[in-house]
């Protein structure tokens, strides 16, 4: 099985997996075929990428951190979200209960998140590195980093080890709604290409006063989660925003999201510029550990995080194309990679594998199914 963005996905492709709606019925069945309007309408749903059938990589198993039903339960809450404070709306003229509505599938789906990780064998993170397609919507993109950042944020919890199942359900609640308050933000803003001006950069920074808003005083809303929105972007040398704190000024969780945002914002492509490889994402955040975020958070995501994930196509400093196949838990960004083309770019009748852990003088270069082509 094989992991591809939606939008990339092509006419007679089998699904891999089952498609469910939020109500547990089923969407698209497995080892379907793919049809252009299929593929068009289940991009329009917000659903990014897709697990296809392969034949060359049958027993390569990619098990998904939540369930369907979990992931579209928040993804419509969210999407509320976006409808009800969206740039043309208010945060004042909004019903004073509209957001409390939502709560309640805020914190239903959080557990359902918590219940669906703990589930898993293995204590490692597989960050998203899927989406290397823009968002082809402001929603969309809203939607899916907060899933991404929920369940990142929830599973490096567990894997830190010292949390409890309120703790978690904190922790996650504010790395689901942290960003809140970009939706008010002009869209003209968000999707301009070229560099922002002093005046249009000062606008951005208002997000986070803007997400303390909103969520201050939700009931169903841990007050944490109104104080990560507002501190998501300080940094622990008082290089950040909006009130420029330091150290334990800010709160440890707001430190970790903080640091997670940095990593989801420059391995996701922007319209200004293309996504940084996992790789080099990652020695950024290394660069800033100790003045940026904190030094034991990074290492923490380091040991813990698969930064190229189960089933993602990847090229290689060799030329050679392939598929992550297998981790290496003592070594997780460098995997064990299925070679299915050769530097030349032909097939390979009998593909091999690399375990990168062992051959130290090849490394990952491209990532995202653009690179098989």
């Amino acid at each position: 099985m094989r992991i591809l963005p939606t939008l990339l996905c092509q006419s007679g492709m089998r699904l891999g997996k089952t498609i469910f709606t939020d109500k547990g019925q089923v969407l698209v069945g497995v080892h379907v075929s793919l049809t252009d309007n299929m593929i068009r309408k289940l991009s329009q749903m917000g659903i990014q990428h897709l697990y296809i059938d392969d034949p060359r990589t049958d027993d390569i198993h990619i098990v998904d951190p939540i369930q369907e039903e979990t992931r579209l339960l928040l993804s419509s809450s969210l999407s509320k979200v976006f409808e009800k404070f969206g740039a043309t709306a208010g945060i004042s003229s909004a019903a004073p209960d509209s957001f409390s509505t939502m709560s309640k599938f805020f914190v239903e789906g959080m557990s359902r998140v918590i219940d669906d990780l703990q589930t898993l064998n293995n204590d490692h993170v597989m960050v998203s590195t899927l989406n290397q397609v823009l968002p082809s919507s402001m929603e969309q993109h809203f939607t899916q980093k907060a899933l991404n950042m929920c369940i990142h944020a929830t599973k490096l919890a567990m894997a830190e080890g010292s949390f409890n199942r309120e703790e978690l359900m904190n922790i996650g609640l504010s790395a689901l709604l942290y960003d809140v308050g970009s939706v008010h933000l002009p869209l003209q803003l968000l999707q301009k290409a070229d560099h922002l001006t002093q005046n249009e950069y000062l606008e951005i920074k208002k997000h986070p006063e803007y997400g303390f808003q909103l969520l201050k005083n939700e009931a169903g809303i841990p007050e944490v989660a109104a104080l990560c929105a507002l501190q998501h972007h300080e940094r622990i040398n008082g290089s950040g925003y909006p009130y420029g704190l330091t150290k334990d000024e800010i709160h440890p969780y707001a430190r970790w999201i903080g640091m997670l945002d940095s990593y989801d914002a420059l391995i996701h492509p922007r319209s200004y510029r293309q996504a940084l490889p996992p790789n080099l994402a990652l020695e950024a955040l290394y660069a800033g550990a100790g003045t940026l975020y904190d030094i034991d958070m990074v290492r923490l995501f380091r040991n813990h995080v698969a930064i190229f994930p189960i089933g993602l196509s990847v090229s290689l400093s060799s030329g050679d194309k392939g598929v992550v196949s297998q981790l290496n838990f003592k070594s997780m960004q460098r995997p064990v990679i299925r070679v299915l083309k050769n530097a030349s770019g032909e097939d390979l009748k009998e593909p091999y594998e690399i375990d990168l852990s062992r051959k130290l003088n090849i490394v990952i270069t491209k990532i995202g199914e653009q690179t098989m082509v």
